[in-house]
């Protein structure tokens, strides 16, 4: 029986198994093992094909028979594959590393160059090696390395690479190697320097990951003349720093298409044949990005997200939930009860902790109150995992009864005279309830419109 799997301290939130068996070609197993567990398996020669990731990809080298150049230079395998695969008794082990082909699929893909550009990558880990060799590799003219112990990591370089201390003169020292590499470790009280002259963020830092939402380590506005971010986080899609990116029209990319191509390459040199999966990365992209985006419905209140967001689950699969009902249940009172005992203010508050749990969530339909998009925090919370539709319905056809703020008709239009806006900002699109139908009607329009 074929053996393959991913080896690593941690995996409980691992995609790979996912990805790999999407292919169709073998089983796929998850391998939490510790340091002497990990070296007892590679030793053993017992699987055809195995994956390695943190804290693994520096220690496993010295396992490896033959390690790839471009490993190598890199300082970290991600991948072992038999030269003659299936045949892996007395024959030789290869390291490679395949991020370095994932890191650059998700750049292409984004249309993000590096060619004459600076780039600025965050962290100073085993990725940052691989994303700094991928960028110099493509012409970066100037690559800085923000580390929190920038003195620390002066010997994690790719090899072929020149690195200096960041140097207000911009220059590298006379008596530099002539690489093409000019990669500057700097600490980030020293952003402020390079701010105006950075072209391309790359963060290879965990900070912004599940469940640490909503964190970044820099603050986006503080680099004017940045054109581009990638973010290798795949968890959730849109991180703070790709949301201020979007807001911003940045060109970016989150992880996702990085952890897929890189799996699809993996596959190809496990089986004998690199490059031959690389068509299958969109495919697997779509359909982990359908399966887990949330579709986050938004509107007037009486707009019909209720009912929209019941025939959506129905149609996904994914779970729905109310937020208004949602609310309730966690405050043990009607929405009326909480404005007429609290007030609004502590009510938008309340609306505010659940959309930020919500938001970290997966593979969910969420219905939102009509005001849940007032407070940009929720947006933001909303938009992380979730593609927003704003459905849109006549201000004269909306219901009043038993809404706190919908007392008669001069009050809905002055309300969707003040929101229309936001939630037109908000949405990645929307959908038009103007026309009464039939819930088998809707269904059918609902279909098509999600594609």
């Amino acid at each position: 029986m074929m053996r393959y799997g991913l080896v690593g301290k941690t995996l409980a939130h691992s995609y790979s198994k996912e990805i790999h068996e999407s292919l169709g070609r073998y089983e796929y197993d998850l391998f939490s093992l510790s340091s002497d567990e990990m070296t007892d398996l590679v030793r053993s020669g017992d699987f055809d094909g195995l994956n390695i990731t943190i804290p693994y990809k520096k220690d496993v080298i010295p396992l490896c028979d033959e390690v790839s150049d471009l490993a190598r230079a890199i300082g970290a395998v991600n991948t072992l594959y038999w030269k003659e695969p299936g045949a892996q008794s007395g024959h030789i082990l290869v390291g490679h590393n395949t991020d370095y082909e994932g890191f650059l699929y998700a750049a292409k893909r984004a249309d993000i160059t590096f060619e004459g550009k600076n780039v600025l990558v965050l962290g100073s880990g085993g990725t940052s090696l691989t994303v700094r060799k991928a960028v110099s590799d493509s012409g970066a003219a100037k690559v800085y390395v923000a580390s929190r112990r920038p003195s620390a990591s002066t010997d994690k370089q790719p090899t072929g690479c020149t690195t200096a201390p960041l140097d207000t003169s911009d220059h590298l020292p006379a008596d530099a190697p002539s690489s093409g590499c000019d990669i500057r470790l700097i600490s980030y009280s020293q952003l402020p320097d390079i701010a105006s002259s950075v072209q391309v963020i790359v963060n290879t830092t965990p900070v912004g990951t599940y469940p640490d939402n909503l964190k970044s380590v820099i603050e986006l506005s503080d680099l004017p003349h940045c054109e581009s971010v990638i973010d290798v986080i795949y968890n959730p899609f849109k991180t703070r720093l790709l949301l201020d990116a979007e807001k911003a029209g940045l060109r970016f990319s989150n992880g996702l298409p990085m952890l897929v191509a890189q799996a699809t390459a993996a596959a190809g040199y496990f089986l004998g044949t690199p490059g031959a999966f690389e068509n299958e990365n969109e495919r697997i992209i779509d359909a982990m990005t359908r399966r887990m985006e949330n579709l986050v419905l938004i509107g007037m209140p009486g707009s019909g997200k209720s009912t929209i967001g019941r025939l959506l689950a129905g149609q996904t699969g994914k779970r729905l939930v109310d937020m208004d009902i949602e609310i309730e249940k966690r405050a043990g009172m009607t929405i009326p009860e909480i404005f007429q005992r609290f007030g609004e203010e502590r009510f938008r508050d309340m609306e505010s902790g659940t959309a930020a749990d919500l938001g970290k969530e997966r593979g969910l339909v969420i219905a939102t109150g009509g005001g849940t998009i007032l407070r940009p925090e929720n947006v933001a919370a909303l938009r992380q995992n979730g593609k927003v539709i704003h459905i849109r319905r006549p201000v004269f056809s909306l219901p009043m009864d038993g809404r706190p703020l919908s007392k008669d008709m001069g009050t809905l239009k002055s309300m969707e005279h003040e929101r229309l806006p936001i939630y037109e900002a908000a949405s990645d699109m929307t959908f038009d309830n103007s026309v009464d139908l039939s819930e088998e009607e809707l269904a059918a329009r609902l279909a098509a419109f999600i594609g």
